[in-house]
């Protein structure tokens, strides 16, 4: 079987298509700050402990290629009942939280919080 033009045309116009996706993607993932994130989780943060200040949020680069960031909220030195992690998406969006109840099964991500 041998392409035909209109096969080259579709082919074309897929990849044009795929080529102005990635741009948008990489676009918006420039377009929303890291300020802008952890913002949003201490806001988060601060709905679930009205007496928390916002200065006991923080954020961390993330091991994982698929998360952009790990928003830390919680008073020094570690307290599992006030201690939560926010592990953010490229675009910003909530991939997996972390809170009291998860401490019995998971490694706080701060390792000078859990000493």
């Amino acid at each position: 079987m041998t392409l035909r033009p209109l096969h080259y045309a579709g082919l074309a116009l897929l990849c044009l298509v795929g080529i102005l996706a990635v741009a948008q993607y990489q676009r918006a993932t420039l377009k929303l700050t890291e300020a802008q994130i952890i913002e949003t989780y201490a806001a988060r943060y601060l709905d679930t402990h009205p007496a928390a200040k916002r200065t006991d949020c923080r954020a961390r680069p993330a091991l994982v290629k698929t998360t952009r960031m790990v928003v830390i909220c919680g008073p020094e030195p570690f307290d599992a009942a006030r201690h939560y992690e926010y592990h953010v998406g490229p675009l910003g969006g909530l991939i997996a939280q972390n809170g009291p109840a998860d401490w019995a099964t998971q490694t706080p991500v701060a390792p000078r919080d859990a000493a």
